[in-house]
C-alpha cells in the first residue's frame, strides 16, 4: 500500500514563503486543528510528539534553535504527517523522523510503500521493561511518557509493531501524546497491569522469547478472551487477575476469594465440611486449600449447581494469571502452567473428573490450549 508523507516545520528561520523569516509553519498545508494540538505540547527541543486519528498519524520532533534575525531562543517542529486508507501500524511504519531543525532545503511531500504488518508482531529489538510499559500505555491512552531515545528515528516502526496488538476499539480512538527523555520529565505515573503486560507480551523477555516465542501472545490473547467473554474491558480483566494473584496467598484470602468470585457459596462450604473429614478452610496455604476444594470436588464432597463450571472459570483465571506473571520471572519455566500440572499429575481425583475440569479451563481460555 502508497502512504502519502507531508512535512512541516514551524520555524523562525527564513523559508520560501517568509524571506525575512518569522515565527510560522512551513509549507502550511496541514490543517489548522493538527498543528494547534501538536504545538501546545512542544515546551522544550528532543521531544518526539505525535497524534494518532483514522487515516492519519502525525510525529513531530521538537529542537530549539536561535535564529540570526533575533537572537532569541524558540521552540519549533519538524513534522511529518503520514495518511491513507490504512492501519495505524502501517501509518506509524511509514513515518520518516526528521531531523530535529528548521527546513533546508527538503522535499514536502512524497508517497512511500508500506507493507500490513501481521497481527501481533513482536518489538524488532530488546526493550527492557520500564521502557515497553511507558511506550505501551503512551500508545494506549496517549499522554507523556519517558523513553531513553524519544528522537531516534526507528521509533515509530517500533510502535507499528505494538499497534499490531491494539483492540479495534483503541485503534479508532484518536490519540496524542509525547515522548520525553527522563532527565527532562518528571517520574512516569505507574502503570497499570494492563500496560505493564502489554509492554511485555510484545516486548517478550530474552529467556521466554527463546524457548517460546509465542508466549507473549497467548497469554495477551487469552487476557483479552477472557475480558470479551465476560463482557469486561481490558482494564477490568487485568485488574481482576492482578487483585486474584494477590488473594491466592493465604487460606483466609483464598477462602473469601473463592466465596466473592462465586466458586464456592458458603452454604456448599458448610455442606462439606460436615461431610468430609477435615474442613476446607483447615488447609495450611492458598495452594492446599486449592488442592482440598480440587479432591473434594473429585471426590464428591464439594456439591453445587454448575460447580464444575465455576471451578473452571476461576483456574481459567489463575492459569491466565501465571501466563501474565511468567512475563516477570521468565527463569520460573513451569509457572505459566503449573496449575494444569497438578491437576494432571498430582491431584486426589480420577482422570475422568480431572478431564472434565481441563475441558472446562480449555473452553474458558482456548487462547492458551489451541494458540
Amino acid at each position: 500500500m502508497a502512504i502519502k508523507l507531508r512535512h512541516e516545520w514551524l520555524q523562525k528561520e527564513a523559508t520560501p514563503g517568509t524571506p525575512e523569516g518569522g515565527f510560522r509553519w512551513y509549507p502550511a498545508a496541514i490543517d489548522g486543528d493538527l498543528r494547534a494540538a501538536m504545538t501546545g505540547r512542544a515546551d522544550d527541543g528532543g521531544l518526539a510528539l505525535w497524534r494518532i486519528e483514522p487515516g492519519r498519524v502525525a510525529w513531530a520532533t521538537s529542537f530549539t534553535s536561535v535564529p540570526t534575525s533575533d537572537r532569541r531562543r524558540y521552540v519549533g517542529l519538524a513534522m511529518t504527517v503520514a495518511e491513507g486508507d490504512a492501519p495505524t501500524s502501517a501509518l506509524l511504519a511509514a513515518i520518516d523522523v526528521l531531523p530535529g531543525e528548521p527546513w533546508r532545503e527538503r522535499p514536502l511531500t512524497r508517497e512511500v510503500p508500506v507493507r500490513a504488518l501481521p497481527r501481533y508482531a513482536p518489538a524488532p529489538r530488546p526493550l527492557d521493561a520500564t521502557t515497553a510499559t511507558a511506550i505501551a500505555r503512551g500508545l494506549w491512552t496517549g499522554g507523556a511518557a519517558t523513553i531513553a531515545a524519544p528522537t531516534e528515528p526507528t521509533l515509530p516502526a517500533l510502535l507499528a509493531t505494538l499497534a499490531t496488538w491494539l483492540p479495534d476499539d483503541v485503534e479508532r480512538r484518536p490519540r496524542q501524546g509525547a515522548f520525553a527523555p527522563p532527565a527532562d520529565r518528571a517520574t512516569d505515573p505507574a502503570p497499570s497491569p494492563l500496560h505493564h503486560y502489554l509492554g511485555l507480551a510484545w516486548a517478550l523477555p530474552a529467556p521466554i522469547a527463546a524457548r517460546d516465542a509465542g508466549l507473549g501472545q497467548r497469554a495477551w490473547r487469552a487476557a483479552c478472551g477472557l475480558a470479551a467473554r465476560a463482557e469486561l474491558s481490558p482494564d477490568q480483566i487485568f485488574d481482576e487477575l492482578a487483585a486474584l494473584a494477590r488473594a491466592w496467598t493465604t487460606t483466609d484470602e483464598l477462602a473469601a476469594l473463592l466465596e466473592r468470585s462465586g466458586t464456592v457459596r458458603a452454604d456448599e462450604q458448610r455442606a462439606c465440611d460436615r461431610r468430609a473429614p477435615a474442613p476446607l478452610a483447615s488447609a495450611r496455604d492458598a495452594g492446599w486449600l486449592w488442592a482440598r476444594v480440587v479432591h473434594y470436588w473429585g471426590r464428591g464432597l464439594l456439591r453445587g449447581d454448575a460447580l464444575d463450571r465455576r471451578l473452571a472459570r476461576l483456574l481459567a483465571r489463575r492459569v491466565v494469571a501465571d501466563h501474565l506473571f511468567h512475563l516477570d520471572a521468565p527463569d520460573q519455566r513451569a509457572l505459566p502452567m503449573r496449575y494444569v500440572h497438578r491437576l494432571r499429575r498430582e491431584s486426589l481425583v480420577t482422570r475422568a473428573a480431572a478431564d472434565r475440569l481441563l475441558a472446562g479451563v480449555t473452553a474458558e481460555i482456548p487462547e492458551v490450549f489451541h494458540g
